[in-house]
């Protein structure tokens, strides 16, 4: 819901200010129409038909190519984790939201140039017919301030002086570049939040190699077995492990509706402080179990809504109790409650039957899992095993192919940064064509000129990109939010890498914009600035 909104806010304003520029730069033809005695509103039909056809085309276009191609690029990317989900793709189009975005489209474009020829009919026909006056310089804030304002070359005064004297395509730019580049910072810091999340909870939080599910009818002979084998077995054997209660439960907050989670509880709650990590994502502060409250994961403190101090409902056995949350842990995949054995036995009335083991095996690896967890499941204790490095995989094949979403949001903004900067550059020498002119005249070379207007250009794209990586800042930070299922926390933030990288890119886009333009610049002939007007 919010990618569509800023692209078409962006698109928006390039549409504005084609038809605005489109119409003052037709002011000769539209006053000669006016003296050969033409209507205004056959005048600004003219305009108007165009700027409706046009939008109306562009709509159908993305109506029928859009809804199609791009939502089966999507679903594909997010197609690994469904089972066959190729074979029940169905993608219909959608007239109500085509409808929606065309008509917004064509009150945009069809708005602005009724508008901007309104406001040209208004002139007689003799004043529609000579070129406008060109806009009035006025002192900047920086020239109060002398110490700074004498040390400015002449250049670098009139740089200045121009980017307020035309105020409107200064804040057009600014919001042009800031958006692209906005969208920019948010699709490298999606890949982070993204790329992250196994490594973060397998590597840094997770540190066991396997967990192995307990058969309930194991005796304690078989429990012998199964300890030895850890123990004793050739080639690979534990270096580590510790029993533990691991249900999957529902558990509430004050609201009505309840979540599942994954409710553990340790053997020994000292041991396993190096099997698991508990600690406060943002200040890395670690946790200990005690045996008054639990310990919730944060993803599952955020849907239930409840703090430290809280009370929440967790289940074991069909049996509702309540306890208090002591304190809120890290964690990204899966939602989980930490309780010791003690509060278990206080809350429930039982001691915890422990149904897994998390054991630490040097030297295993996805090549020798396989036969390791067979000779595991021959032993009549274990009814499953699992490895951390397994789990890890699959987990990191969804979220990768996710990185097909940011390449389609990294190319549209690309994309939409270029059309933003290259017609805004378009309008500004357009606008400018007789200044640009008089300074030739007054013995300015090529490149001169050409400094003249990219001083500006590069102004506005340092004001525009830094405004967009603020922007893309917090726009990051809600949409990682939004999208987040409730077995899925992204790692939130983004790299400070990405922030530069959107900001070169931005850069890359009006240096390339810049040497197109220079072209235009050299074909501005002197002889324009020693035309009569009248």
């Amino acid at each position: 819901q919010v990618f569509p909104v800023i692209f078409f806010l962006v698109a928006a304003l390039i549409s504005l200010t084609t038809m605005t520029r489109m119409v003052e730069e037709q002011r000769t033809q539209i006053g000669t129409l006016k003296a050969l005695g033409y209507k205004k509103s056959a005048i600004a039909a003219k305009y108007i038909c165009y700027a409706f056809f046009a939008t109306l085309l562009g709509s159908v276009l993305g109506m029928l190519i859009g809804e199609k191609i791009i939502p089966y690029i999507i679903i594909t990317a997010y197609g690994i984790m469904y089972h066959n989900v190729a074979n029940t793709i169905s993608i219909d189009y959608q007239p109500g939201f085509a409808l929606i975005a065309s008509t917004a489209s064509v009150v945009c474009t069809v708005g602005a140039t009724l508008f901007a020829s309104g406001k040209e009919l208004q002139e007689t026909p003799a004043s529609l017919m000579r070129p406008p006056a060109p806009k009035e310089g006025k002192r900047v804030l920086l020239e109060r301030l002398t110490f700074i304002w004498k040390h400015l070359s002449f250049s670098w005064k009139s740089t200045i002086r121009n980017l307020f004297r035309y105020k409107k395509r200064f804040f057009m730019t600014i919001f042009g570049i800031g958006g692209c580049t906005a969208l920019v910072v948010f699709a490298f810091g999606l890949t982070d939040s993204i790329s992250g999340v196994a490594h973060r909870q397998y590597d840094e939080l997770f540190h066991y190699d396997m967990t192995l599910t307990l058969d309930d009818n194991a005796d304690e002979a078989d429990m012998d077995e199964l300890y030895d084998f850890l123990s004793h077995n050739n080639g690979l054997k534990a270096d580590q492990y510790t029993r533990l209660r691991s249900m999957s439960m529902s558990v509430k907050g004050n609201g009505e509706t309840s979540y599942t989670a994954y409710l553990t509880v340790p053997e020994d709650t000292e041991v396993y402080k190096d099997f698991v990590v508990l600690q406060d994502r943002k200040t890395g502060t670690p946790y200990a179990m005690d045996d008054e409250t639990v310990i919730i994961t944060e993803k599952v403190a955020n849907l239930l809504r409840v703090n430290t101090g809280d009370k929440i409902t967790v289940t074991d056995n069909d049996v509702d109790k309540e306890v208090t949350v002591g304190h809120i842990a890290e964690n990204y995949l899966m939602s989980y409650v930490y309780m010791s054995p003690a509060l278990y036995e206080t809350t429930f009335g039982e001691t915890p039957k422990w149904n897994k083991i998390e054991a630490f095996i040097p030297g295993l690896t996805s090549e020798n899992s396989e036969s390791y967890s067979a000779k595991l499941l021959a032993l009549n204790a274990v009814s499953g095993t699992s490895t951390t490095d397994y789990v890890r995989s699959k987990f990191e094949e969804v979220l990768n192919s996710l990185n097909i979403v940011t390449l389609i949001l990294m190319t549209a903004a690309g994309m939409l940064a270029f059309i933003v900067l290259y017609n805004l550059n378009n309008i500004n020498i357009t606008e400018r064509r007789r200044e640009l002119a008089t300074i030739k005249v007054l013995g300015f070379y090529d490149l001169e000129v050409a400094e003249y207007v990219y001083r500006e250009n590069i102004l506005l794209t340092i004001i525009g990109a830094l405004v967009g990586a603020v922007f893309g800042k917090y726009l990051h930070a809600y949409i990682i939010t939004s999208v987040e299922t409730e077995v899925l926390m992204f790692i939130r933030r983004a790299d400070f890498s990405s922030y530069i990288y959107a900001i070169i890119i931005t850069f890359s886009f009006s240096i390339f914009v810049n040497w197109l333009m220079y072209y235009r610049l050299k074909k501005i002939d002197m002889v324009e600035s020693l035309k009569s007007v009248e």
